[in-house]
């Protein structure tokens, strides 16, 4: 009869795989959802390593390979998560993957050593504990940034509940991994731990992802209201600090698609240089385009907001001053987490639960 850790494995490789097929199925993918779907195939295979003895040295390496993206693979889930799309550059893809060829070094000179504690193996452990504890630390901060008063409760509760989760799963299989030198028979009972914590990961950030999908990211609000550059400003700062108010807040110039830097500076009576200088010492914006697409995406925002506005997605994306509908879902998505159809669907559902 198979022993509860090998029936705890089995369902936990089933769970992994289903939510490999339920995520490659979802249409249309986000960032999070393809992250995740590459780390529940990667789980599944790291959770068949105990089956392999005896196994053809061809699949031995195919799993030992393939399971290399699991802590690491969650941290950017977590990212993308609690930062919205685009959240996960570049950068964290390349540091993600430079410690699964980590991982994938260490078993592959465990493998070749016949399973002894070579030198290199031991410095590769050693580094890949190093690299993987600090993941799992950023993974778990990830929760707590942004965090405040200024989130919804719903959201608040999901990073917490988030925390709780993971730090439970975490600490419980490590503290049980330390102890086991200790406690031989701890040994077992982690065997049949370790799967049932990856199941709750994986429940868990599945019932995460569907709330992403379902409700709106959490919005900041408007943009950010101007404030004065270090420093005791100018007459000529302050004309254009109030000229460029004015042309934001009543003008409404970013609802122009054609609008460029040198074109806003031309109507305030300034050099293009000391406009873009303004933008990012008294706004705090990246540059000009960063602050002319937080503004349209502010406007859109109210417009889907509204209950009684019919308009198109289409017609909303255009009043807002984007010139077609592919840059505007796709920095929608940047901004609010959520496509515009799905933020406009979630505020009705909102209202009309509100008012039922």
């Amino acid at each position: 009869m198979p022993s509860w850790p090998t029936i705890t494995t089995g369902v936990a490789v089933a769970v992994a795989v289903a939510s490999l097929l339920v995520l490659l199925w979802q249409r249309p993918k986000r960032d999070a959802e393809v992250i995740f779907a590459v780390v529940s195939g990667s789980m599944a295979l790291s959770l068949m390593a105990p089956w392999m003895d005896g196994a053809p040295t061809w699949m031995v390496w195919a799993v030992a390979i393939g399971g290399s993206a699991t802590c690491n693979g969650f941290w950017l889930v977590s990212r993308a998560l609690f930062r919205g799309e685009g959240g996960v550059g570049r950068v964290h893809v390349l540091v993600a993957a430079g410690v699964a060829l980590l991982i994938a070094a260490y078993r592959g000179a465990t493998l070749g050593g016949q399973g002894t504690a070579s030198p290199w193996a031991f410095g590769l452990g050693s580094l890949l504990t190093l690299a993987s504890s600090t993941l799992l630390v950023l993974t778990f901060l990830e929760a707590l940034r942004g965090g405040g008063a200024s989130l919804p409760r719903a959201e608040r509760r999901l990073r917490l509940a988030f925390m709780l989760v993971f730090a439970a799963c975490v600490l419980t299989t490590t503290l049980m991994g330390a102890l086991a030198a200790t406690w031989p028979l701890l040994a077992e009972v982690r065997a049949g731990v370790v799967p049932l914590c990856a199941v709750a990961m994986i429940l868990f950030t599945h019932g995460a992802l569907w709330r992403r999908r379902h409700v709106p990211w959490p919005v900041t609000g408007a943009p950010p209201a101007l404030r004065a550059p270090a420093g005791p400003p100018g007459a000529e700062e302050i004309r254009l600090l109030r000229a460029l108010q004015h042309q934001l807040d009543v003008v409404q110039v970013y609802r122009e698609p054609e609008l460029k830097v040198v074109d806003l500076a031309h109507r305030l009576g300034t050099a293009e240089h000391k406009l873009s200088r303004l933008i990012t010492q008294a706004l705090g914006e990246k540059n000009f385009n960063q602050m002319i697409n937080r503004h349209r995406i502010a406007y859109a925002c109210g417009r889907l907001e509204d209950a009684g506005d019919d308009a198109t997605i289409l017609d909303i994306s255009g009043d807002a001053g984007f010139a077609s509908l592919g840059p505007f879902n796709r920095a929608f998505k940047i901004a609010t987490g959520c496509t515009p159809t799905a933020y406009r669907a979630a505020h009705r559902a909102r209202a009309g639960l509100e008012f039922s």
